[in-house]
């Protein structure tokens, strides 16, 4: 018969040893299987499941670049369909060693960040030693001498782009490039792995799974474990097994509810759940050590520890008030239920966004604080441990994810949570543990909100950045993924293949021109605004007919009316064919000239009321004017509105002097809204825009049911012609 030891008091071993900051290396040894397995159960959410990166992180900046001028505003921007980017300040000084923000002609300079950098500047210089545009590596806490040359007037600002833009905050960087945690890696470049610590997951895996601790034990994501194990089994001579037992998205006071907090869904087979596969998890992995811990000889266990990392799900204010109470509960019915009265317990509070914590998340913080107070809860004195995991958050820039929720996936947080938790688990043990591993860090600086920046220091902000967004602009264009498509559609030539958004290659270059504030490139109103002018129209229903709770395009080829067939011709005499005059934009909703729905948005423009009552499910629409031609050194196309939404719309035609421009046979699929929908006027439609009168024309559908299902009758549908002066597209 198996021996099984739950000890109610844990004995501190007369071999304890001081936990020194940096761990020693693994020495490859099982543990002493002549003495207890010492046991720890760690248990919470998603965040002791483990959400930390083991490798493969990418950077989140498509650029990264450093400014000598103050008036640029430091942190990320983005430029739509382009990249994101991130700008920073320089420090220069001068010849005595004096920090200035005035341009100056030489000194020294200090940058904040590591890397490989091209020094850009309008005129000759030298950044310690290289010459502008060559790659030059620098430190931070390092002063390099510069030198700008042959130029007129004030000295001209500089900037450097950091050209090794390597990923930040998985695994593989934390400890082979940033040379931290070096206990998790040999001499060879591999992973470490501990024969005395022996990792079981006993929750989300079938019959559990388990393997020697190293950064791969928990699979392809890293969780407190390894940090937390790492010390224990530095700290104990005996077999150290981890039992983890943790699941995400799970509330205390509701899934993990234990016992003594009592039911508040007696009906429900979900509350208190999660609490009783905790324990199940724990006892049938306690049942079955001959089989999880490698060599173990009969010698029973020891229930050393409990490790609580949980609270995300706990931030509605109805559950955080009740925090503190469930987790004392928490605690107390644990070590009830698993026979180990004194149990020690150490708790990791929340720490999403470090001290700039979201208030949400205050409440859950200080009560996780809170149990571990001996004046709040004296029972608790000395077996009870809070970890403030705050000072662990990194930041999005130094992470692989923008996920805060899961701390940005970084997995230098993970082990130092971990690792906090086990040297606190030590010191409720009797020993003792100097501090987690800390490299001092920046303050970080006040996020400014757009709402605080003025016009004039947004106008300072783009003048100083031109340069460095010309030099984005130029990589743009040479980028061989827009090449083609730039000449392309400089020419107005007909792609390949075109659908029915207007957005190409050259979308992404204006916008890098808008962020510099530069909108000469921005699409303008062409000549007469075709919603201003008269407009001759009919709607019919046609022959081929359609289901109306059909929920598909409702576009398709139908046969006109008698004497309609060449409706589209500049020659078509419409009144003789019984077409009305009106404006646009035409439409109705459930029979009334009502908007679709509260829309500001200039490309579709539903949120106005039709002028013009669109009665029947096909809608004909043309009107003969007088437009100027068109100007070289600019493309034109033709604006559809009404239907830019998700779900919206329907398929259209354009015709020029009876021509077909441009055909869409379905509305705006999910993912696709907020685009402006139409035609390009390519080079081989420009021979009717010599000057004198053009005939557009345009056809579409009425929608009477959606994916969604049946609507009232609904159609929204306007056309105008826009014209875009087109940017430098070569460098």
């Amino acid at each position: 018969m198996k021996l099984l030891l739950a000890l109610s008091t844990i004995a501190l071993s007369s071999f304890a040893k001081e936990i020194p900051t940096i761990l020693p290396d693994p020495d490859g040894n099982p543990g002493d299987p002549t003495k207890p397995v010492k046991v720890y159960l760690l248990a919470g959410q998603s965040n002791m499941v483990g959400m930390g990166t083991l490798s493969g992180a990418k950077n989140l900046y498509t650029g990264h670049f450093l400014t000598s001028d103050p008036a640029a505003l430091e942190g990320p921007f983005e430029i739509y369909k382009v990249g994101k980017y991130k700008i920073s300040h320089l420090t220069t000084f001068t010849a005595d060693g004096t920090a200035t923000t005035d341009p100056i002609v030489s000194g020294t300079l200090e940058v904040p960040i590591a890397g490989a950098f091209k020094v850009h500047c309008s005129s000759p210089i030298t950044v310690a030693g290289n010459t502008a545009s060559s790659e030059v590596t620098l430190q931070p806490g390092m002063r390099y001498p510069f030198e700008i040359s042959e130029f007129q007037g004030a000295p001209p600002r500089f900037h450097l782009e950091k050209t090794d833009l390597l990923g930040n905050g998985d695994l593989e960087n934390v400890v082979k490039r940033e040379k931290k945690f070096p206990n998790l890696i040999d001499d060879s470049g591999n992973w470490t792995v501990r024969h005395d610590v022996y990792y079981q997951e006993a929750r989300i895996a079938k019959d559990g799974q388990g393997s020697p601790l190293s950064p791969t034990s928990n699979g392809k994501v890293l969780g407190p474990e390894v940090g937390f194990g790492h010390v224990m089994g530095t700290f104990h001579d005996e077999q150290v097994l981890l039992i983890k037992t943790a699941m995400g998205n799970r509330a205390l006071s509701f899934d993990f509810r234990p016992p003594s907090s009592g039911r508040t869904a007696p009906d429900s087979k979900w509350e208190s759940l999660e609490y009783k596969l905790m324990i199940e998890g724990v006892q049938k992995t306690l049942a079955n050590l001959d089989k999880v811990v490698p060599g173990y000889k009969g010698q029973g266990y020891e229930l050393a520890g409990f490790a609580w990392w949980q609270g995300h799900k706990d931030s509605p204010p109805e559950a955080a008030a009740e925090y503190e109470k469930n987790l004392v509960n928490l605690i107390n019915d644990v070590r009830k239920d698993l026979k180990a009265p004194k149990m020690p317990a150490v708790i990791a509070t929340v720490g999403f966004g470090g001290h700039r914590m979201d208030a949400k998340y205050l409440p859950i913080l200080e009560a996780q604080l809170a149990v571990s107070d001996p004046a709040k809860h004296p029972a608790f004195k000395g077996t009870v441990a809070s970890v403030d995991t705050r000072p662990f958050w990194r930041e999005v820039d130094e992470s692989p994810a923008n996920q805060d929720y899961h701390y940005n996936r970084n997995a230098e947080t993970y082990l130092l949570v971990g690792d906090a938790l086990g040297r606190s688990m030590v010191g409720l043990l009797g020993g003792t543990a100097a501090p987690s591993p800390r490299p001092p860090r920046p303050e970080p600086k006040p996020v400014i909100a757009a709402t605080e920046i003025t016009d004039t220091q947004k106008a300072a902000h783009q003048e100083a950045i031109k340069q460095i967004l010309f030099g984005i602009a130029d990589s743009y264009r040479s980028n061989p993924r827009y090449q083609k498509a730039l000449i392309t559609e400089a020419g107005s030539e007909r792609p390949d293949r075109q659908n029915q958004f207007l957005r190409g290659a050259m979308f992404g270059l204006t916008n890098i021109y808008r962020t510099a504030g530069i909108t000469d490139y921005d699409w303008q109103p062409f000549a007469t605004d075709l919603r201003t002018v008269d407009w001759e129209y009919t709607s019919f229903d046609p022959a081929e007919k359609l289901p109306k709770d059909h929920k598909g395009a409702r576009y398709r080829k139908v046969t006109y009316p008698e004497n309609m067939a060449d409706w589209a011709a500049s020659n078509f005499d419409a009144s003789k064919a019984g077409f009305q005059k009106g404006h646009q934009p035409f439409g109705q909703l459930d029979g009334k000239l009502s908007p679709l729905r509260d829309c500001d948005n200039p490309l579709c423009g539903c949120g106005h009321a039709p002028l013009s009552l669109w009665e029947k499910e096909v809608l004909l629409a043309r009107t003969t004017i007088d437009l100027p031609a068109f100007k070289k050194g600019h493309r034109y196309r033709i604006v559809v509105g009404g239907g830019a939404h998700v779900f919206a719309g329907e398929g259209y035609t354009l015709y020029i002097n009876g021509k077909l421009l441009a055909e869409s046979n379905r509305g705006v699929a999910r993912r696709e809204g907020g685009q402006p929908r139409g035609g390009h006027i390519f080079a081989d439609f420009h021979e009717h825009f010599k000057g004198g009168k053009v005939t557009i024309a345009a056809t579409s559908f009425l929608s009477y049911a959606s994916p969604r299902g049946p609507i009232p009758p609904t159609g929204h549908f306007s056309v105008w012609i826009e014209e875009q002066k087109i940017p430098p597209i070569i460098e």
